[in-house]
């Protein structure tokens, strides 16, 4: 029998953790500091511009992540089952190899406080959270498949061309009911805690590249019998991309917009996805309408799958607030 891998016990655990925590809030603080004295003394005018529920975003959320909290819902053609991953037994009932699925998705971000107000950038502070549901809208029991969870704490900083979010996050994943009574599958423990950080760069004020990397320091994932057997650890993400925002109409309230974006993890060995969008959206400030088509391929992005391809194309209505 193969042990846990080393640094999983629970003291280098809370250790890691209290570590990241430090460096999140160390990087808080020089970013601010940087902010507001980029341009020379603060004034009483700024010092006063800290915002309660400010309508304002400093980092948007990537176009391309499957997973970035949203209002929305949409349809997917799915091969998820065409493979069986490892991350459980087999299934005990055969399982069409594509289906359509409906995904919904919940949650958004919530700015809470604009700390720092300046014409080159500033600092909020929010509130992040969504839950994304698939379920197989092909079958006349319409089972439920699954759901993640994410729960976050953002701070989002930008200046110039420069921005930045950096946040606290928990994420988990569960399997549906009906899927496990239909299919036989079992619920795998998938999910926990981390700190992760974006940075991106405006380019022509179209462009956005951005790039950035978490540190797990809890996961559940870990005592999973499939990276305890194999020796994985579950300690980093990485993830980057590009996105791109064109206005060809007179009311600029209306644009199009496209992105594609990359993420792996150590749980997989760095197997990724590729994941791209495009569409069209209308909106008056930080609220607005999305249509989005999306594709992606590679691991899936679903947690209770996380060691299994998938290939989909989907449709979706979303609401910016």
């Amino acid at each position: 029998m193969v042990p846990p891998a080393s640094g999983r016990n629970q003291e280098q655990t809370e250790k890691a953790g209290l570590g990241m925590a430090k460096t999140a809030a160390r990087f808080v603080y020089v970013a601010a500091a940087w902010v507001v004295s980029g341009a020379g003394d603060v004034t009483p005018a700024a010092a006063q511009s800290v915002r309660f529920l400010p309508d304002v975003r400093l980092f948007e959320g990537p176009a391309a992540d499957p997973f970035e909290p949203r209002l929305g819902i949409g349809l997917v053609s799915t091969n998820v089952f065409a493979t069986q991953g490892p991350e459980r037994g087999a299934f005990t009932r055969p399982l069409d190899t594509t289906e359509v699925q409906v995904v919904v998705a919940i949650g958004g971000t919530v700015p809470l406080f604009q700390l720092v107000d300046r014409p080159e950038g500033g600092i909020v502070v929010g509130a992040q959270a969504g839950v994304f549901g698939r379920f197989r809208v092909s079958l006349p029991s319409r089972d439920d498949l699954g759901q993640d969870w994410i729960v976050a704490l953002p701070i989002e900083m930008r200046w110039r061309d420069f921005a930045a979010r950096v946040r606290l996050t928990h994420r988990s994943a569960h399997l549906g009911d009906e899927f496990a009574a239909s299919s036989g599958a079992h619920r795998i423990e998938f999910g926990g805690e981390s700190v992760d950080a974006l940075f991106a760069i405006s380019i022509a004020e179209a462009v956005r590249v951005y790039g950035g990397a978490a540190r797990i320091f809890h996961s559940n994932t870990d005592n999973t019998d499939v990276l305890r057997r194999e020796d994985r650890l579950d300690r980093y993400t990485l993830q980057a991309g590009v996105d791109a925002v064109w206005s060809p109409w007179r009311d600029d309230r209306w644009s199009v917009f496209g992105g594609a974006d990359y993420q792996s993890a150590e749980r997989t060995r760095w197997a990724g996805f590729i994941a791209a969008a495009a569409g069209v959206r209308v909106r008056s400030g930080t609220r607005g309408v999305r249509m989005t088509a999306r594709y992606l391929d590679g691991k899936s992005p679903l947690g209770q799958f996380f060691l299994t391809p998938e290939r989909f194309w989907s449709i979706e209505l979303a609401i910016d607030f």
